[in-house]
């Protein structure tokens, strides 16, 4: 199993324990968005065709780039999309989006200790990663997905 995988399983683990307690549920977001974060990265490095160095390319991916790169993708005057599949245009969206919301999501799980986390918007935020891991592979062969990728590692595109 790829480390990603074992993030998400982590994730959906650590959000089903009973009772939950703040440590389990800011653990499980956490693991969650870095579950989605390696993912992203691993399916963006699979292009490369030299295998030993796909790790070593990965590590050049800053969460800053990869969530501006997500939260351009959903404006539509930027990104119209004119002419592709609708549905993998909002498959695309849905990705991005959630992306960029994990990444807030762990944030205020890991740094916002004022606020406790709701136990059901804890399963609701891993839930959405998993759903990232479920629709990727059906749009994964798209131009417009293969570009997201890309852009996750520049600047702009």
């Amino acid at each position: 199993m790829a480390y990603h995988d074992d993030l998400l399983q982590q994730a959906l683990q650590l959000v089903r324990i009973d009772p939950p307690s703040q440590l389990t549920l800011r653990r499980a977001v956490s693991a969650a968005y870095y579950a989605v974060f390696h993912f992203l990265i691993a399916e963006a490095t699979s292009n490369w065709s030299n295998v030993s160095l796909r790790t070593a390319l990965g590590r050049a991916y800053d969460h800053g780039i990869m969530k501006t790169a997500s939260n351009r993708i959903l404006n539509p005057k930027d990104f119209p999309f004119t002419g592709e599949d609708k549905a993998v245009v909002a498959n695309l969206r849905f990705v991005a989006q959630a992306f960029s919301q994990l990444q807030e999501d762990r944030h205020f799980a890991d740094y916002n200790l004022t606020t406790d986390l709701d136990p059901v918007e804890a399963l609701t935020q891993v839930k959405s990663a998993e759903r990232i891991f479920s629709v990727w592979p059906t749009i994964q062969g798209e131009q417009i997905a293969q570009a997201y990728l890309v852009s996750l590692l520049v600047k702009r595109v």
